[in-house]
């Protein structure tokens, strides 16, 4: 499983990261990955958006809620 952390990342830079993370794996054949947000609200509602907008579900992770899984 692939993962993409964005601790340090600035928000207005999180929507093309997560884009591109997602787009290449799609690519590549990937079948989950994960992606790290941490507790931030605004930053999990980006990645919601970006997955949305791809047509997939993302989750929170079975043991860590700072972390969503996408299934490709």
């Amino acid at each position: 499983m692939y993962k993409l952390d964005l601790h340090g990342y600035k928000i207005d830079n999180t929507i093309d990261v997560v884009d591109s993370f997602i787009y290449d794996h799609i690519q590549f054949g990937s079948k989950k990955l994960e992606i790290v947000t941490g507790d931030s609200k605004v930053v999990k509602g980006v990645v919601k958006e970006v997955v949305e907008n791809y047509g997939l579900n993302c989750k929170p992770h079975l043991y860590n809620s700072n972390v969503l899984t996408i299934t490709l």
